[in-house]
């Protein structure tokens, strides 16, 4: 047990396997886990697959194909049920 505890404990830099995800990726996120996932880390992550690098245009065809959604009111425990993560979920599947 302490040898996975010493684990969980070590910083881990992920930056090169997630420049290397080439899949459209949808990252969801609860805004009431700031004390476990900060928001700049999930910024991070997100600019680390090319989003939010660019404005969109006008039309939207200038826009990242990965998509970061923030569901306000949510922890880590209730998101699975809200239907804000059911409708990223969709929309994104859908496009």
């Amino acid at each position: 047990m302490r040898k996975i505890g010493s684990v969980g404990k070590q910083d881990y830099d992920w930056s090169e396997g997630i420049r290397s995800i080439k899949a459209q990726t949808l990252l969801i996120f609860a805004d009431a886990d700031a004390d476990s996932i900060r928001p700049e880390h999930i910024i991070e992550f997100y600019k680390l697959l090319g989003g939010g690098q660019r404005d969109a245009g006008l039309d939207g065809s200038l826009r990242s194909p990965h998509r970061l959604a923030l569901i306000p009111g949510a922890t880590h425990h209730t998101i699975i049920a809200l239907p804000a993560m059911t409708q990223h979920a969709i929309e994104f599947l859908q496009a």
